[in-house]
C-alpha cells in the first residue's frame, strides 16, 4: 500500500508539471504559428546590386526583394537558391530553411504533455488498486 501511495504522489507532481509546462509550450508554439503563418517554399534569385547581394522572389502575386544579411548563404551556381516566405506576409522571406523555434517548442511541449498524462494515470492508480 505504501508503494502505491508513493507512486500516486509522484504521478501527481509529474502530472502538474508535465501538463502545465506542456500546455504552456504548446500554446507558445501555436501563437508563433498564428503570428508567422505557414512557411511556404519558394525559389529565390540572388543578384548582385552595387556589390551587395540582393534576394528577389515572387509571392502573393507580387515581386519582393531585400538585401541579404551577412550570415545568409549567397554562393549559388546559377543565381537561384531555395528559401521560404511567410504566408501571412509574403514580403518576409528567408534563404534556406524556416526557423526551428516553433518545431522545438512543439516537440518539447509534446514530451512534457505526454509525461503529464502518464503522471496523471500513475496518480489515479491508487484509486483503482
Amino acid at each position: 500500500m505504501q508503494l502505491l501511495d508513493t507512486l500516486g504522489a509522484v504521478g501527481e507532481v509529474l502530472s502538474w508539471l508535465g501538463l502545465g509546462l506542456g500546455a504552456l509550450l504548446l500554446a507558445t508554439a501555436l501563437l508563433i504559428r498564428l503570428v508567422e503563418g505557414q512557411w511556404v517554399s519558394v525559389e529565390i534569385a540572388v543578384i548582385d546590386r552595387d556589390g551587395q547581394p540582393v534576394a528577389r522572389w515572387f509571392a502573393g502575386g507580387d515581386f519582393h526583394e531585400r538585401p541579404l544579411r551577412r550570415d545568409e548563404p549567397t554562393a549559388t551556381v546559377d543565381g537561384w537558391t531555395e528559401g521560404v516566405y511567410s504566408s501571412n506576409d509574403p514580403s518576409r522571406a528567408r534563404v534556406g530553411e524556416p526557423p526551428h523555434l516553433r518545431r522545438v517548442l512543439r516537440a518539447v511541449g509534446t514530451v512534457f504533455a505526454s509525461v503529464g498524462v502518464l503522471g496523471l494515470v500513475a496518480s489515479l492508480l491508487p484509486l483503482f488498486l
